[in-house]
């Protein structure tokens, strides 16, 4: 039986059609016509098809959310925590010093608060200063483009085939863009698959390119708490290079003593990074933080939950771990120890928690190719056409310029899912007083109505788990039996919350409430004077 080959052994795709391309790849020696063959290659093609759909997906989503039908609803990349990481952004902006304080809410305003993610929130407050809230979308979008270009290269990094890249990247892209909201975690993807790549790159013998990990987890810190998947990732290729075996399906080839100094060192290197931060070493610690010191907030809110298995999404996400349990069954595949690693630590991260899926689609990418591979034709490079290509990719790219929605229909979006109309009544009748809101609502209001009004509270969860405030939230919410008491706490005197909720038919049916406001989205209740 012929003796298996590893992936990453497979010579490229370009290099065996195609020798001469390969030694014209040397540095220095990249013709314009070589430049123009990659620029508009058949692998170009497929990877500008995968944006193309996205993209325009998200477009038309967003088109028809600025006009829904009756009982219809439209993904958005729009969500409450958008609006409180542009209203933090914008404060850094303009006073250039970090937050130590609490200063958006009335029920935990002075309380130790620190921007975890403000990197992320000043570039999206730099694209809402340059162009509003065209600029969020533009940048979204760039972030989006980003994303799927880098989990394609790395699923073609590993596989070294273009189409099995393709189609492993378009069977995984519904898991990934439910995650693709305007929020900083984003740019914590974009560099965890960076982070990867580079890692596979050194396990292929491209050494120097891991010099510039270090640089990635300075950015990467302060921008999102995602960098400790990136250390759990080189400890992992570190960890795996210590020992050789090939038992089974799964071996581990031994580094060499100067690829062993030089991971170490890099990873010495990135983590000494992580205090770089205008919080010193509070950056770094603020994982362990999320993980060990909120459980209400985990408990409670639904991206923290395990995925539902019954639903289109759930059903992907099951089919694709079945598919890694059956495979072994019916064909000889054979993995490396830190490939199995990241594999088995994405299945556990999705399983545990919603939000984590997209990291599980991120590491199974080239392993679904890998997979995908051996059935899928060769890349033939004299066979290519590289004009039609080019012309093809130009299409691709005019159809999602026209598709992007225009000012009016995104502002348009965001009053559809966001109580506008309830907002410009508080804006008209100051005379509300403090208000109750809906969390998801929190990071809207801060947004809107300015440091002037306070709200109750936003998407800042470890904040107001740490203040109690977050569980009496959930107690009124309910409501429980001392709702109103917990209201006359904080000294509450109106509620903006959703029609028909729990607590709109309580306070519906309580003496001294009244109904000041409502529409579609909204209500809003008012305790009268005594």
């Amino acid at each position: 039986m012929a003796e298996e080959k590893d992936i990453a052994s497979i010579r490229p795709e370009e290099e065996i059609q195609h020798p001469e391309m390969h030694r014209a790849e040397q540095p220095g020696s990249l013709s314009g016509a070589l430049l123009f063959h990659k620029a508009f290659s058949f692998q170009a093609l497929l990877a500008a098809l995968l944006l193309g759909g996205v993209v325009a997906t998200v477009f038309l989503n967003l088109r028809q959310a600025a006009s829904p039908l009756p009982g219809q609803s439209q993904l958005s990349i729009f969500e409450g925590d958008t609006w409180w990481h542009l209203s933090v952004g914008k404060q850094i902006l303009q006073t250039h010093t970090w937050p130590t304080a609490d200063s958006y809410s009335f029920t935990a305003s002075g309380d130790p608060w620190i921007a975890y993610e403000w990197l992320g929130d000043v570039a999206m407050a730099a694209a809402n200063r340059a162009a509003g809230i065209t600029g969020l979308a533009i940048f979204y979008v760039s972030l989006t483009v980003i994303l799927i270009l880098l989990m394609f290269s790395y699923a073609y990094t590993r596989s070294r085939n273009g189409k099995a890249a393709f189609v492993a990247c378009a069977l995984l892209l519904p898991l990934a863009v439910v995650s693709f909201t305007l929020r900083p975690q984003l740019l914590g993807y974009i560099f965890l698959l960076a982070t990867l790549i580079l890692l596979e790159r050194f396990r292929q013998g491209k050494q120097k390119s891991l010099w510039i990990l270090p640089a990635v987890f300075l950015v990467w810190v302060n921008t999102h708490g995602t960098f400790a998947f990136g250390l759990a990732a080189l400890g992992l290729y570190w960890v795996s290079g210590l020992v050789n075996f090939h038992v089974g399906g799964i071996r581990a080839e031994r580094w060499t003593v100067r690829e062993r100094r030089h991971l170490g060192l890099v990873t010495l290197l990135s983590v000494a990074a992580l205090v770089v931060t205008p919080y010193g070493t509070r950056l770094a610690a603020y994982p362990l933080q999320m993980a060990f010191s909120q459980p209400v907030n985990i408990s409670s809110f639904l991206e923290w939950r395990s995925p539902d298995f019954g639903t289109t999404y759930g059903k992907i996400f099951l089919a694709m771990i079945l598919l890694i349990l059956l495979v072994p069954l019916i064909s000889r595949v054979e993995y490396r120890l830190e490939e199995l690693g990241l594999l088995l630590f994405g299945i556990y991260a999705a399983c545990t928690h919603m939000r984590f899926v997209i990291v599980f689609a991120l590491i199974f990418a080239p392993v679904l190719a890998g997979l995908i591979g051996p059935y899928m034709p060769a890349y033939e490079a004299r066979k290519d056409k590289y004009v039609l290509n080019a012309v093809l990719m130009a299409l691709i790219a005019f159809g999602c310029i026209k598709l992007f929605p225009s000012r009016s229909e995104l502002k348009e979006v965001v009053n559809h899912a966001f109580p506008a109309g309830a907002v410009e009544y508080i804006r008209q009748h100051p005379s509300v007083g403090k208000t109750y809101n809906e969390e998801f609502w929190g990071g809207y209001l801060i947004s809107s109505l300015g440091p002037e009004k306070k709200v109750f509270i936003d998407g800042r969860a470890d904040l107001y788990e740490a203040a109690g405030v977050l569980t009496d939230y959930l107690d009124i919410a309910a409501p429980s039996d001392n709702a109103l008491l917990l209201l006359r706490k904080y000294h509450v005197r109106s509620c903006l919350i959703k029609p028909g909720s729990p607590l709109a038919v309580y306070l519906a049916h309580s003496p001294g409430w009244h109904q000041a406001y409502s529409d579609a989205l909204s209500v809003l209740y008012v305790q009268q004077k005594p």
